[in-house]
């Protein structure tokens, strides 16, 4: 395929850490490994961070934007201005959830015919707070405009694919996240004498990391202490480390860490443990089954890895169920690590697929 001008456009990118920062980024480098030009349009909420940078042949151009309660992510005017004379081959557009979506289909509608416009929504129905949970229904017609105006929709997962094209009347090109490198050369080493149960991830309340907590203080037949190892920042921070000490559970916090640091805690776990009720794609859960290691996740996004590792899969609802979910999962010791067609993707395949059957369609 010919180079192409491609536009990324998303709220959250590095250094700022989450999911969709990760996903981003490493669609961006690959696409601009393969020889595409890449600009990566995003928000810089607290305005401490570059206007302007190139990193890995990536440019990235920042814009003030506002995030009222760390959700909504409305653009500034100086964003709309820059999407609605920006030169593309492909605008890709990230997360329904963020107002910076919908702004920027707004800002380039007049434009559709002469270029490729793509919406990954990420979807994972409704919002996480109550207030977003209340807008959702005045600002489902919005989302639903604003991806049916899409040459191309992508889904991630099985899951939202069918979220997708139930919420939206949308049919949508599932393409996977990848897995990086990084993740590929790490092995999963069992601890010996202790359990180490790890959560990655926001710690807020919607994660239900406070289930873990209880869950774990239910165990009984485990011998050995139990830790949970927590990794992550948020606003429910303060609350679970109450909640520990309350349960008298031994609680191991890390605020977000380097990318090596983190990988090397994930790989020295018992299991990893994921309940969260809104994924779309979970990426920490996808890079613990790559390492080897067991995991609990939540239903029904779940149901998207139960063939790559060894899965255990809860409702989440009850901490007793995911107490005997956990207990299960302890008791494995050899590596479920597993490639071929049941595998995840690498980024460089992940990035290659977008572009020809989506991009290039």
């Amino acid at each position: 395929m010919d180079r192409l001008e491609i536009v990324q456009v998303t709220h959250t990118y590095p250094p700022y850490v989450g999911g969709l920062s990760h996903v981003t980024e490493n669609l961006s480098k690959k696409l601009a490994k393969m020889g595409h030009e890449v600009t990566v349009v995003t928000l810089n909420v607290d305005g401490n961070l570059p206007r302007k940078e190139e990193v890995d042949g990536v440019k990235v151009k920042r814009f003030k934007g506002y995030a009222p309660f760390q959700a909504y992510f409305c653009p500034s005017l100086s964003t709309i201005k820059y999407l609605r004379r920006v030169k593309a081959d492909v605008i890709h557009v990230h997360n329904i959830g963020a107002l910076l979506v919908p702004a920027t289909w707004w800002a380039i509608k007049d434009r559709l015919q002469n270029l490729t416009y793509v919406v990954s929504p990420h979807h994972h129905r409704a919002g996480s707070k109550w207030h977003t949970k209340l807008l959702w229904k005045p600002y489902k017609p919005i989302a639903t405009k604003t991806i049916k105006a899409a040459h191309a929709v992508h889904a991630v997962s099985n899951h939202e694919s069918k979220l997708i094209q139930k919420d939206f009347g949308v049919k949508p090109v599932m393409i996977p996240n990848g897995i990086a490198e990084d993740v590929l050369k790490c092995r999963w080493r069992k601890p010996s004498g202790k359990t180490v149960i790890t959560y990655a991830g926001r710690l807020e309340k919607y994660k239900r990391v406070h289930k873990i907590l209880e869950a774990a203080a239910m165990i009984k037949s485990v011998k050995s202490e139990i830790t949970v190892r927590v990794i992550g920042q948020g606003s429910a921070e303060k609350q679970l480390l109450n909640l520990a000490k309350s349960l008298g559970i031994k609680i191991e916090h890390h605020k977000f860490l380097p990318r090596n640091e983190y990988l090397k805690l994930l790989s020295e776990s018992t299991c990893f443990v994921n309940i969260s009720k809104y994924e779309a794609f979970s990426i920490v859960t996808a890079e613990a089954l790559s390492i080897g290691m067991p995991a609990v996740v939540a239903k029904p996004w779940g149901f998207h890895f139960v063939e790559a590792g060894s899965v255990k899969l809860v409702d989440g609802k009850s901490a007793r169920e995911v107490a005997i979910a956990i207990e299960k999962a302890i008791k494995i010791s050899s590596s479920s690590r597993r490639f071929g067609v049941n595998a995840f993707l690498s980024w460089d395949e992940a990035a290659k697929q977008i572009v020809t059957k989506i991009y290039g369609k």
